[in-house]
């Protein structure tokens, strides 16, 4: 009898022991689309990273409208678990990958970053100083490449930052029921802006940004996208001075002078050179392309709804100062 009540004991034991073993504590969730060489190469280094116990699984979330980066996965990384994605932008395609993760604590890393060798090893370490529960870390982006000081090509960065600045959403890691609470990214920024409303959010709660500068990825640069690409992502500003208590009428006379201060800004510093000029040329065409948009875009988020959480601060006079413009 008391043989069998052990022998019961041991395979209770032995099944919590495998199941614990199926939970991981961290998710990695990585949005993707149409990037199955980029991100290849992302797995290549974060994979040797990663423990073999089972304690942090790799989630990937696939926008792209071709099977390749699906078989690209089932070829090459058959332990990474893909979900489709929603496709309506970047925002809702980390919010799809949070639904489906276990882990208690989230690593989004983007699918054209290229990790270094101490990136989860850092975050682990952080996430074990019960101080960083309530908070979100960023860790470091270098912008890398051979066109990292051009114009014509584009990346974030985000180093010895000394707790200054929003980080891009490209590598940042924070608690998933903390995740679920704030309702994630707002789902209308499609092109631009949702990390930065995000954090911006978050901030307004309380929640600190800590910087972990171990935790390092290299963004390569990309060429810059077409002057039609880059004023799309205007569209997110209208939205944002809309929540932050702007009328129509302001958005229409603020937001025109905010875009071409942003526009001459990225020529500070810059010496005359002729990839420079290209670029003034393409930034041109954008602020016309973004000014002939404008108004409809004025229009069609002046009838919808605002974010509930903005409209809440406006009341209580804690908006962005000059509706974030």
């Amino acid at each position: 009898m008391e043989w069998n009540e052990n022998l019961g004991f041991a395979r209770r034991l032995s099944a919590a022991v495998r199941w614990t073993e199926m939970v991981p504590a961290v998710t990695i969730i990585v949005p993707t689309c149409n990037r199955p060489n980029e991100l290849a190469a992302l797995f290549r280094v974060l994979l040797p990273q990663i423990p073999s116990d089972g304690s942090i699984e790799l989630l990937v979330c696939d926008d792209s409208r071709t099977p390749t980066t699906k078989d690209m996965l089932e070829r090459d990384f058959p332990s990474v678990i893909r979900l489709s994605g929603p496709r309506t932008g970047p925002g809702p395609n980390r919010n799809t990958g949070v639904r489906h993760a276990r882990g208690n604590w989230l690593i989004f890393l983007d699918d054209d970053v290229v990790p270094r060798p101490t990136l989860v090893a850092a975050y682990l370490e952080a996430f074990a100083d019960a101080r960083m529960d309530r908070c979100i870390l960023a860790g470091a982006t270098f912008r890398s490449g051979e066109h990292s000081k051009s114009l014509l090509w584009e990346a974030p960065d985000y180093v010895d930052v000394q707790g200054y600045g929003l980080p891009p959403s490209c590598n940042f890691a924070m608690q998933r029921d903390m995740y679920c609470a704030s309702k994630g990214f707002d789902e209308r920024f499609r092109y631009s802006f949702e990390d930065m409303e995000y954090f911006a959010r978050l901030q307004q709660t309380g929640v600190q940004i800590i910087f972990v500068p171990a935790a390092e990825v290299d963004h390569p640069v990309r060429a810059l996208p077409s002057a039609t690409t880059l004023a799309r992502r205007w569209e997110a500003r209208v939205i944002s001075s809309l929540d932050y208590g702007a009328t129509p009428l302001q958005t229409s006379y603020l937001l025109p002078r905010h875009i071409v201060l942003v526009t001459l800004a990225r020529f500070r510093g810059r010496r005359p050179s002729w990839e420079n000029l290209l670029a003034a040329w393409v930034f041109l065409e954008e602020v016309v392309i973004t000014f002939a948009m404008l108004p409809g875009w004025i229009f069609q988020y002046a009838r919808q709804p605002l974010s509930p959480f903005w409209e809440g601060e406006v009341r209580k006079g804690k908006a962005p100062k000059n509706f974030g413009l």
